[in-house]
């Protein structure tokens, strides 16, 4: 299954908040549905998670749903950023080594390279470029936004912000509803609910619908005269616009649309 269609918009600061985050709002004409359709979310798909011990070459990157405990995905981040503080060592290593290979078969290179010598070249910030360039992303959608900021947070937070790095981008997912047409008994009902809904204003007197069995009875001179209020009008409008577009159409199977996600990126410094 192909990957969801993701788009990014900004990066911010990695101590945002959900209330500080900006988001591209892309559904300004998505198709309405009435309200006897049956919309089935389709679960957005994702490429097959990364093995920990992947080369640097291979993004790694820990998923968040909504029901995540954020110090189990904390757990998985740290994991990951141990073996690839493992990788950059034996690089590292593995360039001393080299080295001394370099030097001819008399300064006795080629062997294991000594506990002092490599720590002394960390210490000298070698193999700390390639080390920051192996991320970690930390993604989610929607209600799991909050908990992927958590996730961020913690990195950041205290003695931790010398330690990590941590960027927070904002974007949208482009994901598929299915949708399946109610039975017809929904379908009537819904009708005549969304223009008796939108023409009735709550707390006002009632205005008998046509879907009232029977002889309807006329609304009253007061009910007729009274006006309707704005948000009244308004679902009113709504109401009369989607019943246009759907008369004597078929439903789509399905529809697309666009939802909110962020990505984390958290690497060591």
């Amino acid at each position: 299954m192909p990957a969801a269609k993701r788009q990014k918009t900004s990066t911010t600061h990695p101590k945002a908040t959900m209330s500080s985050l900006n988001f591209e709002r892309k559904n300004q004409d998505m198709v309405k549905l009435p309200k006897s359709a049956k919309v089935h979310k389709r679960p957005i798909p994702h490429p097959a998670t990364a093995s920990p011990y992947a080369g640097a070459s291979v993004p790694k990157t820990v998923y968040i749903s909504s029901s995540t405990p954020y110090m189990a995905a904390v757990k998985r981040v740290q994991k990951l950023l141990r073996q690839a503080e493992k990788r950059a060592t034996a690089a590292v290593e593995a360039s001393i080594r080299g080295k001394g290979q370099g030097r001819g078969r008399s300064s006795g290179g080629g062997g294991s390279v000594s506990t002092e010598k490599l720590v002394a070249a960390l210490a000298r910030g070698e193999g700390k470029e390639e080390l920051a360039k192996e991320e970690v992303f930390v993604k989610a959608t929607g209600r799991a936004i909050e908990t992927a900021l958590k996730v961020g947070k913690w990195f950041g937070r205290g003695e931790r912000e010398a330690e990590y790095a941590v960027r927070v981008e904002t974007g949208s997912v482009l994901v598929v509803d299915d949708v399946e047409e109610g039975d017809e008994t929904d379908g009537k009902t819904d009708e005549t609910t969304l223009l008796t809904d939108a023409t009735t204003n709550a707390g006002d007197t009632t205005i008998t619908s046509e879907k009232t069995a029977g002889n309807p009875t006329p609304p009253t001179t007061e009910a007729r005269s009274k006006p309707l209020s704005e948000k009244a009008e308004k679902k009113r409008k709504r109401a009369a616009t989607m019943a246009a577009q759907f008369a004597g159409k078929e439903l789509p199977e399905s529809r697309t649309r666009w939802v909110n996600s962020v990505q984390v990126a958290i690497s060591l410094k």
